[in-house]
């Protein structure tokens, strides 16, 4: 179930801490952060993690965004958490037949704690649970793991280039403080406060690389490796891909009506893993 979406994971991480993140690298040059404040920036943001910001419907909920009108990311992003929540919980039935079989998996358990321990560092605070002892448990931390690999990553990565080509926009650094006092700005001051060409360029080389499509695509809900051999399985995978062709077509209506499009949630824009 989950095997294509971890596609790529390992490579890219290894690649990220090559060229992206390391000491001299892209990050290093082209942000006022530093390695040693990006060091800080990832701890920082580490702690504050929690297992109801990793679940949309919870997240959502807890920021109080459950009624702001036309917002399309949690329009779109409800949309692909309940049909990915549909498909993991035919899978989980299918192959599980009560609490008992979750609580008495041991590779299951080994895993959920591996994921506990190192890579939330064993943090009670964050919610994310050590065990699992429900058929409900299962197929909320799967889902939570297959929307975070596809569709929160492509909402995340995919509008990068978008926001970030135009410098102004969102500058990576900045050369001076913000005036302090209104109508101290002036239009040489801003210009002597945003990157200068070098740092830019290192930056939109970062950009197009994040943004850019790989020839070996693997959008959400394709899985041409074909895991699984049993008639059922292949059944829910077969109308999960209906629901997502559903949902690719309700967002492509509405954003053929609309002054600005958000596509970044399209199925035909979501790969199954961060795959860049």
């Amino acid at each position: 179930l989950l095997m294509p979406h971890f596609h790529f994971t390992l490579h890219i991480n290894t690649l990220a801490r090559t060229v992206l993140i390391n000491p001299g690298g892209l990050i290093d040059k082209g942000s006022g952060v530093t390695y040693e404040g990006l060091l800080l920036v990832v701890q920082r943001g580490l702690e504050q993690v929690t297992y109801t910001s990793l679940c949309l419907p919870d997240d959502i909920r807890h920021r109080g965004m459950s009624h702001i009108p036309n917002y399309h990311y949690r329009d779109d992003g409800m949309r692909l958490w309940e049909a990915i929540e549909s498909f993991v919980t035919g899978i989980v039935t299918f192959y599980y037949g009560g609490d008992a079989a979750v609580s008495g998996d041991t590779e299951l358990q080994a895993w959920v704690m591996d994921i506990f321990t190192n890579g939330f560092l064993g943090r009670t605070s964050s919610g994310v649970p050590s065990s699992l002892q429900t058929v409900v448990e299962l197929i909320k931390f799967l889902t939570m793991v297959m929307f975070t690999c596809s569709a929160q990553h492509a909402a995340v990565n995919n509008g990068q280039y978008d926001l970030g080509a135009f410098v102004p926009n969102a500058p990576s650094s900045m050369r001076h403080p913000p005036p302090c006092e209104k109508g101290r700005a002036f239009l040489q001051h801003f210009l002597d406060t945003i990157p200068e060409v070098a740092t830019t360029a290192n930056i939109l080389v970062a950009l197009i690389l994040l943004s850019s499509q790989l020839k070996d695509r693997r959008l959400l809900g394709q899985y041409p490796e074909e895991w699984f051999t049993e008639a059922e399985p292949r059944r829910l995978i077969r109308a999960f891909q209906g629901k997502l062709e559903e949902i690719r077509d309700q967002i492509e209506e509405r954003n053929h009506l609309a002054d600005l499009r958000y596509n970044y949630l399209n199925p035909l824009e979501t790969e199954n893993s961060i795959s860049i």
